[in-house]
């Protein structure tokens, strides 16, 4: 999960750094209107992060634990998908191309940290903070992977963001890997009933409530 949201808040916070300059420099606008295009990266944060949320919750509440991971899924590969195409936007198109490819793109990035902690809750409940904090740190994680191994090195302006596509893809397709036997995993679904785990946990604290009385 760290390294899953340093694909996507990690790509976003690499984009902030990256999109204004490319703009400017490779579609050859002012300064102003390539900060104006790069914003819109950015304003897809009202509501796109809460939407991959509540698309959690939607096939949470359809399909179980399970819908959290495909939605968390969805959301990186569609994310690798737009970073790629937005890749392939030369500069012998016009600008509103690049714009396109890049709100998509924006949205699925958003989405995927909004699903990202629509299955944190449930990994580790009794350390739930530390967990958290962990995988936050994953997105500044992301951010100086993407520099320092993507954009900085490769001398060419859009093979990077091509690279770039297919680090988010590789911790996409990694999804399957995810599975608790109290909730499942992408593909199935629980091993241990809710019974069984309330059970467990009532023994776990049984002897520590006799020694308190």
């Amino acid at each position: 999960m760290i390294m899953q949201y340093s694909a996507c808040f990690g790509t976003e916070l690499a984009m902030n750094n990256q999109l204004a300059t490319h703009f400017r420099t490779y579609f050859q606008m002012d300064a102003a209107d390539a900060s104006a295009l790069a914003g819109a990266f950015g304003l897809m944060n009202l509501f796109a992060r809460s939407l991959g949320g509540i698309t959690s919750d939607i096939l949470f509440k359809y399909m179980g634990f399970r819908g959290r991971i495909w939605a968390q899924f969805l959301s990186l590969f569609f994310e690798a998908i737009f970073l790629f195409g937005f890749g392939l936007v030369d500069n012998s198109q016009p600008w509103y191309v690049a714009l396109a490819v890049l709100v998509c793109f924006s949205l699925f990035v958003q989405m995927a940290e909004g699903t990202s902690y629509g299955i944190v809750p449930f990994m580790n409940r009794p350390q739930l903070a530390v967990v958290s904090a962990l995988v936050g740190a994953g997105g500044n994680l992301g951010a100086v992977i993407a520099g320092f191994c993507f954009y900085r090195p490769i001398d060419d302006p859009l093979l990077p963001f091509q690279v770039h596509a297919g680090y988010v893809m590789f911790w996409a397709l990694l999804s399957p890997c995810y599975y608790w036997a109290e909730h499942g995993g992408m593909f199935h679904g629980p091993a241990v009933k809710t019974a069984e785990i309330k059970d467990t946990e009532e023994t776990k604290a049984a002897p520590a409530a006799e020694v308190a009385v």
